[in-house]
């Protein structure tokens, strides 16, 4: 959206210009004036340092370096062009190298920085009253550390990266400074694009509601297995629950990843037995080996089970191919429900795959509690 200028026939679009044009020079000029008023890209921010170097084995710097009232680093790097260049590549390497930042070390580029300007101020004071502290406290310093991009303008992959790495964690504003012209005046319109001052505080909220789902993701992921096994029953037309109840068994068909997840039942596997949509129906020990239906003898009946009633004879479909016939493990069942009293609450536990390891530990508590299975309480070693 242009500038206008109010005339007295109407209202009349400024010219754009750029920084160039205009013999605006990165350093010399944008530099300087951000560092005298750093304000233009945000309140509460002090800069510490400009033309920042102060690491080994790398002749980079950073445009400018600030701490905000929050006692974060800031990362500021500039550009004059239209596109932001690949300034978050750049800024992200950065944000890096300063992260271990201490407050001392802060000072002393501060100190850098004042002795600079000319300026006679104790670096210590000045800093340690920014940030209203009395004295140093590096467990708080730079426990964070924030970019903030600047340009005439941004590429939509510049745009793009900063609104994922923002969505990831990462705290990353963008702020395009728009040179206009009027008569022989330069204009800037410096406004925040990323995040939206009107958004600013639903995005932060978001970014935070998506940080702790991702933590709560990783703390499933990273939950101890208790040597449970999660297997669903699939009560349809391959199978039926009242089956695998009656003659001891849980099964799968369809191809070779069923087949196969089926195989990783092995001999005194506990088990629990889920049917989607409804809950937890059984808990057992399993007895045997995976095999194919066709072949599995129901031990209490002497009998194969293909020459027992069956509610669900679908069971025989594709009996004599390995790939697709139904491959089963018998199952010494210690607890079982009709589908109609099926265990479940809000939130259990349920998996797609037909079997998969049981390691949450509300869903282990909630089935131990249900079926009476001793061991089965988060932390415990199944018994066997």
């Amino acid at each position: 959206m242009p500038l206008f200028e109010i005339r007295s026939d109407g209202l009349a679009a400024l010219p754009e210009t750029t920084f160039s044009q205009e013999g605006l020079k990165e350093r010399q000029h944008l530099q300087r004036m951000l560092r005298e008023q750093v304000g233009v890209l945000g309140d509460g921010l002090l800069v510490i340092a400009e033309e920042f170097g102060d690491w080994e084995d790398s002749q980079r710097r950073i445009d400018l370096l600030a701490v905000d009232k929050l006692a974060n680093l800031v990362v500021i790097e500039l550009k004059r062009t239209t596109d932001g260049g690949h300034l978050e590549l750049q800024a992200l390497r950065y944000a890096a190298m300063v992260s271990l930042m201490t407050f001392d070390q802060a000072v002393a580029a501060f100190a850098r920085h004042l002795q600079a300007l000319g300026s006679g101020d104790d670096a210590r004071d000045r800093l340690l009253g920014f940030l209203g502290w009395s004295e140093p406290d590096d467990d708080q310093f730079a426990q964070d550390v924030r970019i903030v991009l600047v340009s005439a303008d941004f590429s939509k992959e510049v745009t793009t990266s900063v609104l994922w790495l923002n969505d990831h964690g990462l705290d990353i504003r963008c702020v395009r400074l728009k040179p206009y012209k009027l008569d022989d005046r330069v204009l800037i319109d410096a406004e925040q694009l990323i995040p939206l001052k009107e958004a600013e505080e639903f995005q932060v909220h978001l970014r935070e509601k998506n940080e702790r789902e991702r933590d709560a993701r990783r703390r499933k992921a990273a939950e101890p297995w208790t040597g449970y096994w999660y297997v669903s029953v699939d009560d349809g037309p391959d199978r039926s629950w009242a089956d695998c109840r009656r003659y001891g068994f849980l099964g799968a068909c369809g191809g070779a990843k069923y087949r196969d997840a089926v195989k990783n039942l092995t001999p005194g596997a506990k088990v629990y037995a889920y049917q989607g949509g409804k809950g937890y129906v059984g808990h057992g020990v399993v007895e045997g080996p995976a095999q194919m239906a066709r072949d599995f003898v129901v031990a209490a009946h002497g009998k194969p089970l293909f020459e027992l009633p069956l509610a669900q004879p679908g069971i025989k479909k594709h009996a004599d191919d390995p790939e697709r016939a139904e491959w089963i493990v018998p199952v010494r069942w210690l607890v079982t429900v009709d589908l109609a009293d099926a265990k479940t609450f809000p939130g259990i536990f349920a998996n797609p795959h037909v079997v998969c390891k049981l390691s949450q530990p509300a869903t282990l508590a909630f089935v131990a509690k249900e079926f009476g299975a001793a061991g089965a309480a988060p932390g415990s070693s199944p018994g066997r």
